[in-house]
């Protein structure tokens, strides 16, 4: 293991050293881990350890990375001061001495009326304000005064993308250590001699002598209580020997801070450090009791083996508190090996997860659940029967669900949580959907697909589920309700399919379940209709068009963003959009003004103008035109390839363009009805040549074709007011007519 060990931690420590500033604006969050897991850690586990929690793109968890180095101890440090000085200052201004970088010149001008009895602008500011002959108030700002000498070493921010102006961090005098040991030494009140001991260990850590860190501590450790400030102290020791190499010394250190101090366990988990098999061991040599080599166990469970570390705690502490927070890291880990996002079968998917789990994990999880001896018993009945269902041991999962039950704190997180594993663990059971199965999760379906709280981890349970059941309606060769729990875009594509979907949306007469699975799915009937239409009149058959999308409901009303039947030089659908329209179009009229039209041409009446503006719209509803939102629906997928053939397909276009070029009156309209044929024969040709509409060749150059329609225009019209228009709006044809 130790070799294992050292190899990742030394890589760990470099790939750390290189980017842990870095990794707040890189990490992409925990939307990773949520993806794949049903078990929540947050709520089970003391908040000291949540950021120790699994995660795997962050350093820790929820935080990125340890961005309270300089506040985390704000609200304590406020406090203690505020129980000495027993409301002597103001809560407010008790925080501007404190914590407010602009205190500074008050504080020194302060500190020189103390030491000096010399009154200056400051005391006048503040005499009226705060007693300052209150001894305690001269003692507050005596100290404050120090500390903050210390804090011009100690709290250097720097911008971690700034390479080129980087400082070299400052020094703390030893004139300024010797004051602070000096009022150490001669200062009387417990509490004020504890806080000079504590400032003391922190100015000469950063110092140019910080070994005399170590000496320092170790004469005076041991009158000293055991408080937040000690552990503080004792962390800076551990980053001494760190320094000096000596891990062993440093990892033992850190581990009393990590077990003794919760505020400081993100710290001692960052500089927790072991590199050789003897340094572990040294390290567990230098553990005086169980509860500190259970402490160096944990901190190396976050890093490596956690359940080994399970292992090995408990052992040595059945109720120790770092257990719980290594458990979840487990179980969230082993649920990342198991691809709840892919099921080809249910079989295929209950193979896998089996076999992804590691069982010797999952024998001491159950070992330590069925003892009874853990602290958190419910969270290790929950956890051991999550892992018992996903290795198929069913009925063993429902016993530890329900001794479960027995101990749940009275939160609803926790009934939450255990309800989601129960339904995993039902839904998992069930090879064969029938009557009698969709009854028995009817219920729990109902109540995560309409859960919207966010105390616990629905999603991965959510998508899974939707799945899972897919793939048993599709060995049952059931494709609608297949279709309906796990959509698939090819399904539209078959008529036949279609059809039996729209009869199933139909029936009056639905089960239950029924219900529910048609609540969950995106397309409705109206959708259908709408899809049907759209495709019928690409087709051109505009009679089921219509029909179908008089059958669309509201989706028929959706107005186009621009008129549908105008032809302009330029194919500019933003100008189109926002260009003044006397008569707006919805998706219904845009079809039905379409059959009157071709009513019309049947029946010979003008046939230029109606040919011409037939040719527009069908020019228009394509990808090219000014009215995509046609074809844009719950169904169409744009960047689908399948659907490149009808929406890039201007064929019906250049039908109607060619009978209006036929019945052209004059040489105006031949010119227009030549530009409008050139135009569908320009993207014919980038459609055919993968140019997607954009008209470059492989060279990134416009590709000068003459095609018939600006041949024609050339050289038959060229005399016409529209030829003066197009050589006006169109660079294109400008450039072709130039170089002919």
């Amino acid at each position: 293991m130790m070799k294992t060990l050292k190899k990742l931690l030394i890589t760990f420590s470099i790939v750390l050293t290189v980017s842990y500033a870095i990794v707040l604006a890189c990490a992409p969050g925990e939307w990773g881990i949520f993806g794949n897991s049903n078990f929540t850690p947050d709520s089970f586990v003391e908040e000291s350890y949540s950021p120790l929690l699994y995660t795997q793109y962050e350093m820790f968890y929820g935080i990125g990375y340890d961005d309270k180095k300089i506040e985390r101890f704000n609200d304590e440090i406020k406090g203690d001061w505020s129980d000495y000085l027993a409301n002597k200052l103001k809560a407010e201004q008790l925080s501007y001495f404190l914590l407010n970088d602009s205190s500074k010149a008050d504080i020194e001008g302060l500190y020189s009326y103390i030491s000096k009895s010399t009154k200056n602008a400051s005391y006048n500011q503040w005499n009226t304000k705060v007693n300052l002959n209150d001894q305690k108030v001269k003692n507050f700002l005596e100290f404050v005064y120090f500390a903050k000498q210390v804090e011009k070493c100690s709290a250097i921010s720097f911008d971690p993308w700034d390479y080129d102006n980087k400082k070299e961090t400052p020094k703390v005098d030893s004139k300024l250590i010797t004051e602070i040991q000096n009022k150490y030494e001669t200062v009387s009140d417990p509490f004020l001699k504890n806080r000079y001991w504590f400032q003391s260990i922190k100015a000469l850590f950063y110092s140019a002598s910080n070994n005399d860190v170590i000496s320092f501590f170790k004469k005076t450790k041991n009158d000293k209580p055991q408080n937040t400030l000690f552990y503080r102290a004792v962390a800076y020791v551990a980053g001494v020997y760190k320094q000096q190499k000596d891990y062993a010394s440093a990892n033992y250190l850190y581990s009393v801070v990590f077990d003794k101090c919760p505020a400081m366990r993100v710290t001692t988990a960052y500089n927790f450090h072991p590199q050789e098999e003897n340094d572990w061991k040294a390290a567990l040599d230098l553990a005086k009791t169980n509860n500190e080599k259970a402490a160096l166990w944990a901190l190396l469970g976050y890093y490596a083996d956690a359940g080994r570390s399970i292992n090995e705690i408990f052992k040595l502490n059945p109720q120790s508190p770092h257990l719980d927070y290594l458990l979840t890291r487990l179980v969230n880990i082993q649920e990342d090996n198991i691809h709840f996002e892919t099921i080809e079968s249910v079989s295929k998917f209950k193979a896998q997860a089996k076999a992804n789990l590691n069982k010797k994990d999952l024998e001491m999880i159950d070992m330590i659940a069925q003892s009874g001896k853990a602290k958190n018993q419910f969270l290790w009945n929950l956890a051991d029967g999550y892992l018992q269902s996903l290795n198929g041991n069913y009925s063993e999962a429902k016993n530890l669900f329900a001794k479960a039950e027995k101990q749940i704190p009275k939160t609803d997180v926790a009934k939450n949580q255990l309800h989601l594993l129960r339904f995993i663990n039902t839904l998992s059971e069930i090879d064969n959907m029938s009557t009698a199965s969709e009854n028995l999760i009817l219920p729990d379906l109902k109540w995560l697909y309409t859960n919207k709280s966010t105390d616990i981890r629905y999603d991965a349970a959510v998508n899974w589920s939707k799945k899972y059941i897919a793939a048993l309606y599709t060995s049952n060769n059931n494709v609608i309700l297949s279709e309906m729990f796990n959509p698939n875009k090819d399904f539209y594509k078959n008529n036949d399919k279609i059809e039996v979907m729209k009869s199933f949306l139909s029936k009056t007469d639905k089960t239950p379940f029924e219900k529910m699975a048609e609540s969950i799915y995106d397309i409705k009937l109206i959708d259908i209709f709408e899809y049907q239409a759209i495709l019928f009149a690409f087709d051109n058959k505009i009679e089921l068009a219509f029909e179908n999308m008089q059958k669309a409901g509201s989706l028929a009303d959706l107005e186009l963003l621009g008129n549908p039947f105008n032809g302009n030089i330029l194919d500019c659908h933003d100008c189109d959009h926002q260009a003044y329209q006397k008569t707006k179009y919805s998706k219904k009229r845009f079809i039905e003004v379409i059959k009157i039209m071709q009513d019309k041409v049947k029946n010979g009446e003008d046939l230029y103008n109606n040919c011409l503006l037939l040719g527009n719209a069908f020019y228009n509803m394509s990808y090219f035109g000014n009215a995509r939102l046609f074809y844009q629906t719950q169904i169409i997928d744009s960047y689908d390839n399948y659907y490149d053939k009808i929406i890039y397909d201007c064929s019906n276009a250049k039908m109607y363009y060619q009978k209006a070029l036929d019945a052209a009156a004059n040489d105006e309209q031949k010119a227009k009805c030549n530009y409008m044929l050139a135009k569908c024969e320009r993207n014919e040709y980038y459609v055919s040549n993968n140019m997607g509409g954009w008209g470059f060749d492989s060279n990134g150059k416009p590709d000068f074709k003459a095609w018939d329609g600006f041949a024609n225009l050339k050289a038959k019209y060229s005399a016409t007011k529209y030829y003066k228009d197009v050589i006006r709006d169109c660079g294109y044809f400008k450039s072709y007519a130039s170089k002919h």
